[in-house]
């Protein structure tokens, strides 16, 4: 009711699915095209048979040296967090406690003290504008 029919642009409304209907014929006659093929060579198809079980163990080697290479990385990334930014992340935490107790020192012995002698001096200042009013 409250929702208005739009009409999609032609041109773009009906392209993907014309792209993905025509992408999956043509894999479909694609495949239907090398079974025919394999199933009438059995010397083709053993040849592709063969290049592919080379190809997939090649392929394999790769990922087995890209696996060992991580495995380094992640080792190497390991030794750099235990020697380099652990020490880096206790000195902060030392120097962050030396920083507290003088904050703590600096409070207890400066900052108390004045904040007592203003807070008396403020009262003794109210008490005599409340004895002598006309005097500032």
């Amino acid at each position: 009711m409250g929702a208005e029919f739009q009409e999609s642009n032609p041109k773009t409304g009906c392209r993907l699915p014309a792209i993905i209907g025509i992408t999956l014929v043509l894999m479909f006659v694609t495949i239907t095209v090398l079974l025919v093929m394999l199933v009438r060579n059995p010397e083709l198809t053993q040849l592709i048979r063969d290049i592919m079980i080379i190809a997939l163990a090649i392929e394999g080697l790769f990922i087995g040296i890209a696996i060992i290479l991580a495995i380094f990385q992640i080792t190497k990334f390991i030794r750099l967090l235990q020697d380099e930014i652990k020490p880096i992340l206790e000195q902060a935490n030392e120097t962050l406690s030396t920083v507290r107790s003088t904050a703590g020192m600096v409070n207890e012995n400066l900052t108390g003290p004045i904040m007592k002698i203003a807070g008396t001096l403020s009262g003794t200042m109210r008490f005599l504008k409340m004895i002598w009013p006309n005097r500032s």
